[in-house]
């Protein structure tokens, strides 16, 4: 029982965090908040920009996809704008494998400390700042409590026999991909694992990437849970996140072998093209998802 009792606090945690934080955002909800968001998202473009390197500095889509749901669901984003944000976020989550030691947890910390004390101590507006800043440490801290409580799962022999035995059945490996970045709460951290697992030989290079096209999926775990306690407009920015990613697969698996040829004559070790892998799909599947999301939206809307 003690075993589940970790991840039960950061699922808790996370959900908690979203609460606060929306809380925080409507109550703050003033002309110049609303100003700069407006400005990050003013147009397609520059809003795919900025969830681009929003993600990159956060190293997390999850982050910014859960963000994305509160500020749609406190009324500060238009539905639409925040589809290319999830876009931009896909592109910039790329960058997580190369920067793994960011430091997100001292963040975590300070923002809850300085936002429950700000939340006590300030007055007028500045005091549901320093209540969003409490829901945003929150919810960071709720990202690495689950991750830190599902590592004994995902460490388990049988589960490693399992990936192992997958052979190239690609299919399979995708599902594989996907639960498994789910369970890890992160598509990087998955992609990692396959690097290690690819050098050690232990799956093929296609087997590997079809594992990191599957936890392109896995990895919309955390924003449909966030959005469980949303209104219906921030619940279709997580159906979105997830349609991206399927339609991604769903392009990229049928040439796997092309693919795979690619990576080859790009060069690097096993590790750096998976790393590769990873990145040419997010960036691809995004700029061919870029032209759809007019219709994406008329879609979503009649759900």
């Amino acid at each position: 029982m003690a075993l589940f009792l970790t991840p039960a606090t950061g699922l808790f945690c996370i959900l908690g965090g979203m609460v606060i934080l929306r809380q925080g955002l409507q109550r703050l909800a003033g002309t110049r908040l609303r100003r700069v968001i407006i400005w990050m998202a003013l147009n397609p473009w520059r809003a795919f920009l900025s969830g681009t390197v929003v993600t990159a500095l956060v190293q997390s889509s999850s982050i910014l996809t859960v963000m994305t749901v509160s500020f749609v669901d406190a009324g500060l984003l238009p539905f639409a704008n925040a589809l290319y944000l999830i876009l931009g976020s896909n592109i910039g989550t790329t960058v997580t494998t190369q920067l793994l030691a960011f430091p997100l947890d001292s963040f975590s910390y300070y923002a809850m400390l300085l936002g429950s004390l700000g939340f006590l101590f300030l007055n007028s507006r500045w005091r549901y700042l320093a209540l969003g800043l409490l829901g945003l440490g929150l919810l960071f801290f709720g990202l690495m409590t689950l991750e830190t409580g599902l590592e004994p799962f995902v460490n388990q022999a049988g589960i490693q026999h399992f990936i192992h035995s997958l052979g190239d059945h690609h299919w399979r490996g995708v599902a594989a991909g996907a639960l498994l970045s789910a369970l890890l709460h992160s598509s990087s951290a998955t992609t990692g694992i396959v690097m290690l697992l690819t050098e050690e030989g232990w799956l093929t290079l296609p087997t590997a990437i079809a594992f990191v096209l599957g936890a392109n999926i896995g990895t919309c775990f955390t924003a449909v849970l966030a959005s469980l306690a949303t209104e219906t407009a921030a619940r279709r920015v997580a159906y979105f996140h997830i349609l991206l990613n399927v339609f991604g697969v769903l392009v990229f698996l049928p040439f796997l072998h092309p693919f795979v040829s690619l990576l080859t004559h790009l060069g690097g070790n096993l590790a750096r093209q998976v790393a590769n892998a990873h990145t040419l799909f997010n960036i691809i599947s995004s700029l061919l998802a870029f032209p759809l999301v007019p219709a994406a939206t008329r879609l979503l809307k009649r759900l």
